[in-house]
């Protein structure tokens, strides 16, 4: 099981049986159980360079039946809403994965125009392809936090350094102090995670059983 952030995590690893954290090779992992199925819980950090490092370590150390690639994503179809979840094998294209987030409302219609993709992350493609290579069945779960008609309130590089993979508290503050409009739509957008994480935390324990 993987997700990129704990954030994301956080509400499945609380339905665990037994749960406990641990290592698998160097990641941090959390073992545990949803009912009968033993379930590991890795961090893939966030975008395809950290996903790829992170899943030939779980490849490397574990030989699972299925890995499921869970977490937040952009929707792209419209009929999609905040914390609707989707759960699809990769191969089926109803998720498109990008090096960097699709941010304006525009540029998500226009990728739903192009490839019919209903959703975008940035680690499924990545994560699908290691599996591939090593045999091992993937599905993704995916639940919408920012719908296809909203635009992320704050651009991705302004709270996040993805080569470093550490959130930007300085810059985000900046940010929001230079376009105080935007503080609104981000209070909004985090006010709703919540609610995403526990409906995806519902969609993964579904796909696990």
């Amino acid at each position: 099981m993987t997700f990129a952030r704990p954030e994301e995590s956080g509400a499945f690893r609380r339905k665990l049986t037994g749960a406990r954290k641990g290592k698998c090779g160097a990641l941090t992992a959390w073992r545990g159980r949803i009912g009968n199925v033993a379930v590991i819980v890795v961090h893939t950090g966030i975008g395809p360079a950290s996903a790829a490092r992170t899943i030939c370590e779980l490849l490397a150390h574990e030989k699972p039946r299925k890995v499921i690639s869970a977490g937040f994503a952009g929707g792209l179809d419209t009929t999609l809403h905040v914390g609707d979840t989707l759960t699809a094998d990769f191969a089926d294209a109803k998720i498109l994965s990008r090096a960097l987030p699709i941010e304006t409302p525009a540029e998500k219609i226009a990728a739903f125009r192009e490839t019919g993709a209903r959703l975008v992350d940035m680690e499924t493609a990545t994560l699908a392809e290691a599996c591939a290579d090593a045999n091992v069945p993937l599905v993704s779960v995916r639940a919408v936090s920012d719908s296809a008609d909203q635009f992320l309130p704050v651009p991705f590089d302004a709270w996040f350094d993805l080569q470093h993979q550490r959130a930007r508290p300085f810059a985000l503050v900046l940010h929001l102090l230079r376009h105080p409009s935007h503080i609104a739509p981000f209070v909004r957008f985090l006010s709703k995670l919540p609610r995403v994480a526990e409906a995806l935390a519902t969609a993964v324990e579904a796909a696990v059983r």
